[in-house]
């Protein structure tokens, strides 16, 4: 725990933007894992009648806005965590067309 005394206020600072920095990095690798089992288990069973389409256009939609806000906003973390989502998702898509049994 950090006191504020005169002339140690960036002391404060800078710790937040640390910690702003961390949390920043570990949501977007934690979000970025999130469709990797499905990615994989959809890769090694070639089944992916029980994914939804919708929610990875949804995905695609939303981490491409994610993106983009990023970008205006210089935030490398979610930069790289929206824009793997989105080529997760794609993949995801891809499997959709190539395995499930309704394209």
């Amino acid at each position: 725990m950090y006191h504020v005394h005169p002339g140690n206020h960036h002391l404060i600072r800078v710790s937040i933007v640390t910690l702003e920095v961390i949390f920043g990095w570990a949501a977007s690798v934690l979000c970025t894992f999130l469709l990797l089992p499905q990615i994989l288990k959809a890769w090694s069973t070639k089944h992916t009648d029980d994914i939804s389409m919708y929610m990875l256009l949804l995905s695609v939609a939303a981490n491409g806005c994610w993106a983009v806000h990023a970008v205006l906003s210089s935030n490398i973390p979610l930069i790289v965590g929206a824009s793997l989502i989105c080529l997760m998702s794609f993949i995801l898509i891809a499997f959709k067309f190539r395995f499930d049994s309704r394209y």
